[in-house]
Formats: C-alpha cells, sequence, structure tokens
C-alpha cells in the first residue's frame, strides 16, 4: 500500500477513512484535537493586545455619542437624509459644506463610452470619509442612482438615489436592493447630500455627496482599499416613489476603480526626463480565443546607467479590449551576445527561438485597468551602460473571445527615464504559484483556494542583509478569480498583509502603489491565496497560460534590487502521481500515470469526497519551489523538491470595525 501513499501523513488519512469514517479530514475531527487546538488558540490570543484595544474603544468619547445616537434611532426608516438632531452633528454638516465649496476632487472616472456620467471623488482619510461628485446630463428632474455592489450586480446593491416627487420635492435618500433587485429604503441614512448644482455649460446637473468608508449598516456597502464595482443608473422624473422599483429593469451602467488610492506622494520628474516606448509592430490579432505574441527588440543605446522612473501602458487602439496584459521582459545574456529576432506567438515555450529562455528579468508590465506606475524617490529601475545587454522581449496576451478578425495592434509599454541615478536599483518579482496544470479546480465550487509559498528558506538565500522594501504589487488571476492578498510571515508570526483586493477582477488588474512600504527581511514567507469561482464550469480548470486556465500570481516592485527573481510553489509531481494512484486504486478513477496531470485530473469523477480529498492533498503536499536567480536558475543550497510548508504559529487578529457589533 505504501507504493500510493503521499506521506505518512496521507497515510493516516487514508488508513482513518477506509477503516473508519472522515474524521481524518476535518470533517468530524476527534474531540481531544479540537481540545489540543482551542488550547493553542487560546495561548496565542493571550499573547495578543485584545483586551486593551477593546478597553481603549470602551473608554474613547465618540462611545457614549455612539450609544445615545443609537438610541435616538427611530425603529421607522427616515423618508430622507436630511442632517440628524444634534448640535455637534450640525456643526460638521456645516463644516462638510463649507469644504464642498472649495473642495477639488483628484480622481474622476467616465461611467459610460459616452460620458454622459462622469464620477469624481477624493477622500478624508483621518476621517475615514469619501466625498463625490456625480455629472449627469440630465434633467434635473431626474432619477439619478449610484452606488456599489460586489461584482457590479443590480441584485444586493447599496445606492445614494437622488429624485424628485410629483410636487417638485427633491429628495435624497440612502437605499439597497435586495436579492430580487427590488429597491429599498434604508432603516439607517447613512450617504450625506453635499448640494445639487445645475450644470450651465454642459446641460445636466451635479450632486455632490459624502459617506464613510464603514458606515457599520450591513445595507451598506463597506469601501476598501481594493476593487469597487460602481453600478450607476437614471430615469426620467419625476416620480411618485422609487422604493419597490425593480432595478433589474433599468439600464444599469457598471465601471470598476479603486477608490481608496495610496496616499504615498508621487515624485516630481527631474528635469533631465524622457520617455521611449516599446511595442508591437503591426501585430494582425489571431481569432483564437487566447494568444501569447512575442516580440525581440533592442532598448535604446545608453551609453551610461539611466533609471527608469515611471512605466505605463500604451495601448493602441485596435488592442483595447483585447489586450489582456503584456511585460516587457529584459534577456539576461552577456554583453556582445546576439539573440535570435523573433516576432510571433508564443503561447508554449517550445514556439521561442532557442535563447529567448533568457528573457526572464520584468522591467515593465500592464494589465486590463492598469494605471502609471512611479517609482519611490529613492529607486529606479536599472538601464543602460557598458555591460549592459540591449536586449529586451515582449510578451502580449490576447484575449479575444468573441474571435474579431482585422483587429492590428501595435501596444507596448512606455517607459520615462533619467540620468540623474536615485539611491537604489528597484526590482520585481513573482510570488504565488507556478504555471502549471499541476494546480486545478474542481467544477461547481462556490469558492476553491488556490494557494502559492514564497517560503523562509527561499527568502533566506535570495534577498540582501538588510532585506527588501516592497512599494507596488499587481495581484494576477485569471477568469475564476473573486479576491487575491499576500500575507506576511516572520519566524511563524504574521505581520500586516503585503496586499489584498477583496472584489478582485480580472478585468481590471492595476500594479497598485501600496499604502506603506512593506520591509520583508530575509527568513520570511509571503503567501499568496486566490479565492476562486467555477459554479459556472462543469469540467475541472487547470492551471496554465490560457484565460480559461488559471493563474494567481502577485508581481511585487521594490527596492534595493535583489538577485531572487521567482519565488513561487506548486505540488511536487511524485506526490501528485502518487495522489492519483490512490484514486485509482480506492476509488475506481481512471487515473493512471500514464495518463499524463491534465488527463487525470480531466478523468475525474468530482463528486463531494472527491473535491474533499484534492482539498485535503494540496492542504499537506510537499512543495516544489521556483527560487529562481534573474538566469531563471534555481539558486543552490537546498533541496527546492519535497519542501515543506511555512509554519503558521500566529495569525493575525480580524481588523477592529468603527462600531459594535
Amino acid at each position: 500500500m505504501s507504493g500510493f501513499l503521499l506521506s505518512s501523513g496521507f497515510l493516516c488519512i487514508v488508513v482513518c477513512w477506509t477503516v473508519t469514517s472522515l474524521e481524518a479530514f476535518g470533517l468530524n475531527r476527534p474531540e481531544n484535537s479540537v481540545r489540543e487546538e482551542d488550547e493553542k488558540f487560546s495561548e496565542i490570543q493571550r499573547n495578543r493586545p485584545l483586551a486593551n484595544a477593546y478597553e481603549k474603544f470602551m473608554r474613547r468619547p465618540t462611545f457614549d455619542r455612539f450609544v445615545k445616537r443609537l438610541q435616538k434611532t427611530s425603529v421607522e426608516p427616515r423618508e430622507s437624509s436630511a442632517p440628524k438632531t444634534g448640535r455637534s452633528h450640525r456643526k460638521r454638516e456645516a463644516s462638510y459644506a463649507e469644504k464642498s465649496a472649495r473642495r477639488k476632487f483628484r480622481y474622476d472616472v467616465s461611467l459610460d463610452e459616452g460620458r454622459r456620467f462622469t464620477l469624481h471623488w477624493d477622500g478624508d482619510y483621518d476621517l475615514e470619509i469619501v466625498y463625490f461628485r456625480l455629472e449627469a446630463k440630465v434633467d434635473r428632474s431626474s432619477v439619478v442612482a449610484f452606488g456599489f455592489s460586489d461584482y457590479g450586480e443590480s441584485e444586493r446593491a447599496d445606492f445614494a438615489v437622488l429624485w424628485t416627487d410629483r410636487r417638485g420635492r427633491q429628495k435624497f435618500q440612502d437605499m439597497h436592493t435586495n436579492k430580487d433587485g427590488i429597491l429599498f429604503l434604508d432603516r439607517h441614512q447613512d450617504y450625506f447630500l453635499d448640494g445639487v448644482e445645475t450644470l450651465s455649460d454642459a446641460g445636466g446637473i451635479a450632486v455632490e455627496f459624502h459617506r464613510k468608508f464603514d458606515t457599520c449598516d450591513n445595507d451598506d456597502y463597506l469601501i476598501d482599499s481594493g476593487t469597487t464595482h460602481l453600478v450607476f443608473f437614471s430615469a426620467p422624473g419625476p416620480s411618485a416613489d422609487v422604493r419597490r422599483w425593480n432595478v433589474t429593469g433599468q439600464d444599469v451602467i457598471m465601471q470598476r476603480v479603486q477608490l481608496l488610492k495610496s496616499q504615498l506622494p508621487d515624485p516630481e520628474f527631474p528635469p533631465d526626463t524622457k520617455s521611449f516606448v516599446m511595442h508591437v509592430d503591426d501585430v494582425r490579432i489571431p481569432e483564437d480565443e487566447t494568444t501569447y505574441w512575442c516580440a525581440v527588440r533592442k532598448l535604446p543605446d545608453f551609453r551610461t546607467k539611466h533609471h527608469i522612473i515611471q512605466f505605463e501602458g500604451a495601448i493602441s487602439e485596435g488592442g483595447k479590449g483585447i489586450v489582456h496584459h503584456l511585460e516587457v521582459f529584459h534577456c539576461q545574456v552577456p554583453v556582445g551576445t546576439d539573440l535570435p529576432y523573433y516576432d510571433g506567438p508564443c503561447s508554449s515555450k517550445s514556439e521561442r527561438p532557442k535563447g529567448l529562455e533568457s528573457c526572464t528579468k520584468v522591467i515593465g508590465a500592464w494589465a486590463m485597468g492598469a494605471r502609471p506606475l512611479f517609482y519611490p524617490e529613492e529607486a529606479g529601475a536599472p538601464i543602460g551602460g557598458p555591460n549592459f545587454n540591449r536586449y529586451v522581449m515582449l510578451e502580449v496576451h490576447y484575449n479575444n473571445p468573441e474571435h474579431s478578425k482585422g483587429k492590428v495592434d501595435n501596444s507596448g509599454i512606455k517607459f520615462h527615464y533619467t540620468k540623474l541615478l536615485r539611491k537604489h536599483d528597484a526590482g520585481t518579482m513573482e510570488l504565488g504559484l507556478e504555471y502549471t496544470d499541476k494546480m486545478a479546480l474542481p467544477p461547481g465550487q462556490p469558492r476553491w483556494d488556490l494557494v502559492g509559498y514564497c517560503i523562509p528558506e527561499c527568502t533566506r538565500l535570495g534577498l540582501p542583509e538588510g532585506g527588501i522594501h516592497v512599494f507596488a504589487s499587481q495581484l494576477h488571476t485569471h477568469l475564476t478569480g473573486r479576491s487575491a492578498f499576500t500575507k506576511h510571515f516572520r519566524r511563524g508570526i504574521e505581520l500586516p498583509e503585503l496586499n489584498r483586493d477583496n472584489h478582485f477582477s480580472p478585468h481590471y488588474q492595476e500594479i497598485r502603489k501600496l499604502p506603506r512600504q512593506v520591509h520583508v527581511l530575509p527568513g520570511d514567507a509571503l503567501i499568496t491565496t486566490c479565492n476562486d469561482r467555477t459554479t459556472d464550469r462543469s469540467e475541472v480548470t487547470l492551471g496554465g497560460f490560457s484565460i480559461s486556465d488559471e493563474m494567481c500570481v502577485n508581481y511585487i516592485h521594490y527596492y534595493p534590487a535583489a538577485s531572487l527573481e521567482v519565488c513561487k510553489s506548486s505540488v511536487t509531481t511524485d506526490s501528485l502521481n502518487r495522489f492519483f494512484g490512490f484514486l485509482h486504486d480506492y476509488l475506481d478513477e481512471d487515473t493512471l500515470r500514464s495518463n499524463g496531470i491534465s488527463d487525470n485530473y480531466k478523468a475525474i469523477r468530482w463528486t463531494p469526497m472527491n473535491v474533499h480529498l484534492l482539498k485535503a492533498y494540496y492542504g499537506m503536499a510537499p512543495l516544489s519551489m521556483q527560487c529562481n536567480q534573474s538566469n531563471g536558475q534555481r539558486f543552490p543550497g537546498f533541496d527546492w523538491e519535497n519542501a515543506r510548508l511555512p509554519a503558521v504559529l500566529s495569525p493575525m487578529p480580524p481588523k477592529e470595525r468603527p462600531c459594535l457589533e
């Protein structure tokens, strides 16, 4: 039997299941196991200052005001969001009005292609308030509804609605939709109107209002620093009432933004700043759904070292909506080495000419929805000089699900550079899961977690003694991704997260400047998790490069540059084959080593039992680590096959919300 087992841990699972029950899978854990885990958890909690934090909250002056306000709240919904009673609140509202008259909004987005509706916004990060100005080319009596939902749905959405009744009275109300898209008035009114004005030049109206990041109302959307899906609609007015409207019958517009952005300042460009674009030339986009296209180019000939201080996407008209993401890789070969010219498909490495496997160091990247990335004033990406090879390879991912014909693309990356060198060279590193079919997502799953590890042994070998400072991050999945995050551990103790997106969209994958720089030391672990949903799929989803395959990656930008380029994991091939062998021998699945990994996954009947077995296997399988240098080779000095999962001894407690539960 042992020839088919993954490890001594998995042997216990098999024996316990075949002889007794599913206890070993955590479905019915033995009482003593639960007690031991509870004791460990209690010990951890005693070491956390949760009691002190709670007492501090209870002593805050705002607590008493909160309780009094709660006691005064009517059990009946209010008809409008008129200012609440109380001198302090009236003073705050007056202050909001004064600020609104002179407020400048730093961010804006067009909500529709015709630019009839434009949203401007900004935030007060001390008061945790976001201010909005919505400009709409509609009549003043029209119904205008703006809000949020988890992924752009009309159902279970949070709306602020401006409307005019039959008597000409204008109302502004905090509302929400239920699971059927029916509009209801919120019991608590948490959106506050700052003013409505008529736009004389462009025509239409402008509505200014504000709300807290977290209103502590379950009917309101909690605004965070991840992707936010805006929902909006307008309708002719006046109206007798808007309650009980079916929003699904309206022409609801959806737009994605990041509302809460990093407040770290962008440095000013030096006076000598110049730019260049590395792009593909007149690529006739194939009609296939997924195409990877590679093009070898040469960077400008800089005789001395320069620093790239910003890069951004330069997407051509023909590539808009089809270019999913693109990267520029520097080729790690000695100066004087010639690489073959290539301009063609490269979905597999076998399609690329020999020599291009050296093109692995990312110096620029863009994905759908990304904004320009500014380097911090103390760092820049090095290019040029006598020992710098000029060869780069562009890799463009075309996603063409409509099989459009005749599209010609010239997209690329625009780089801004200076010869005034900064203190540190910057680098880019890949975290998460290896691009391989060794990971799989069973069909029909409301949530399936993919987890990739950057283990302490790798950072200990690959990072400089003083560590690195991460200043930007780009989370990346394909179509089943719903949320993604990277956690940071030091000696098993969880530190604040590196990055998180709770409402991730594969169609809006920005390189985002972090709200604070994260200091990662040698020996730290970085664990990247992607939460996926496969309820709309009837077949297994495999890891891979196609848009219908899946990925789980975090591209981090940091300084000072290290030789560690890739820190990603997968399960070992040997343990996976043993898992397939177990399914064949004990559950009569048609999984054999001779079939190959992809065919074995596709042969499995995805019963609840087999889904649980795969989840249990992923949770304990030994790792195959890609702990790679910039030349694509693994670091010497460690057995990267059969690496252990990093220990997690003390997780972070949940973040406190500014309200009573």
